[in-house]
């Protein structure tokens, strides 16, 4: 079980590390990347299967598209809450004492709590991860990350290590529609007294911009292809992984597929999608980053189903008081959620924790400036 918490551990530090006018061609470069950096976060990350969607998706390239996400359907879900620190180097980091991290101009610190329910229980992780790079005008490389269990920088225990030599170019400043590159490197990866080291060539294109449709907003985003290729030495095994990023770089949703290395055709038995939701950082929907909303609105909570906690978002057109409840099917009130409070006009999203729920439907219900709404959600455990 270790195993797969440190897989959606990754899954969601992958999401982290890495106001428009609507259908805008974003453009990324250092200044952008950077604004992300130093800065607490809330995020969920959740995992699908839907193959017939995810290669409907896989298949739309090009100017102007709408990838929409809003109806996929997803299995489990890792959510996680903690803070992005940049650091001007190694020095006083767990990466201190390897030499091929001697040579990072920026460190990113993530310290995070993970949530993930996985086959129907749920799991607490709470880890530091450090990632080392090259971050300039010019280029933003990765040499490598480091896992550790503890949030102490003191304690020196290091549950996992990556290394990318010389370093794996993420991106190449400037970057818009269009924009192509590739990158050769070694991996070697050390978890779990393994240790495996493969090479790699990437050749990453920027095949369409347009606009991200997700449960919890809208989101202007480059797509950013990678064919990856890891060297056997007498076979080349393909995978495809696509990145939908915003204006920071990060990427909001991915596809991962495997390549058939005998047809050259996608494998659908090996297809997954994700999809990120960053409460913080500059990552706000379109909607919310033009203008107040024009009424008051509760939408439908994320991820639903979902085991215990959920994230339900409403709009205010106007200041006002607000209550948020959860009601059993048979009316009874089982969990306040705001209770009366006076809110800014604007967009808002909270966390329920629904760990003392059992499982079944239930109705929240939001109360504001005069007006009520409700809809259903599904806690599954």
């Amino acid at each position: 079980m270790r195993k797969s918490i440190l897989a959606g551990c990754f899954v969601l530090v992958a999401a982290l590390m890495a106001a428009q006018t609507a259908l805008a061609q974003i453009v990324l470069t250092r200044n952008s990347v950077e604004d992300f950096f130093n800065a607490d976060f809330r995020a969920v990350t959740a995992m699908s299967f839907d193959e017939e969607m995810i290669i409907e998706l896989l298949d739309a390239k090009g100017p102007d598209q709408v990838w929409d996400f809003s109806d996929m359907e997803f299995d489990y879900n890792v959510m996680g809450n903690g803070r992005i620190q940049s650091l001007p180097s190694s020095e006083g980091t767990l990466g201190e004492e390897y030499e091929h991290f001697d040579q990072a101009t920026n460190v990113i610190r993530a310290d995070i709590v993970i949530e993930e329910t996985y086959e129907g229980e749920q799991f607490e992780y709470t880890f530091a991860n450090y990632e080392y790079s090259i971050l300039t005008d010019e280029e933003y490389t990765v040499l490598g990350i480091i896992l550790s269990e503890f949030l102490d920088p003191d304690e020196k225990e290091i549950d996992g290590v990556i290394f990318k030599r010389p370093g794996q170019l993420r991106y190449p400043f400037p970057v818009t529609y269009e924009s192509s590159w590739e990158t050769e490197y070694e991996e070697q990866s050390i978890f779990f007294g393994f240790d495996n080291t493969f090479d790699y060539t990437e050749e990453v294109v920027v095949d369409g911009w347009g606009s991200l449709v997700t449960p919890h907003g809208t989101f202007d985003v480059l797509r950013v292809s990678r064919l990856k290729t890891m060297d056997f030495g007498f076979l080349g095994i393909e995978s495809l992984e696509v990145e939908f990023v915003n204006e920071n770089g990060l990427p909001l949703a991915m596809i991962d597929v495997e390549i058939d290395p005998i047809t050259g055709e996608i494998d659908t038995e090996y297809v997954e999608a994700s999809l990120n939701l960053i409460l913080t950082g500059t990552s706000a929907p379109r909607e919310q980053a033009m203008e107040l909303p024009e009424r008051a609105t509760l939408h439908q909570n994320y991820p639903n189903p979902f085991n215990p906690s959920t994230l339900i978002s409403y709009d205010l057109a106007e200041a006002s008081l607000v209550s948020l409840d959860v009601y059993s099917l048979t009316g009874t009130r089982v969990l306040s959620v705001i209770d009366n409070s006076y809110q800014s006009a604007g967009s808002h999203t909270v966390t329920v924790d629904a760990s003392g729920l059992s499982s079944g439907v239930y109705i929240y219900q939001l109360r504001a400036g005069g007006q009520v709404f409700t809809r259903r959600m599904t806690l599954v455990k």
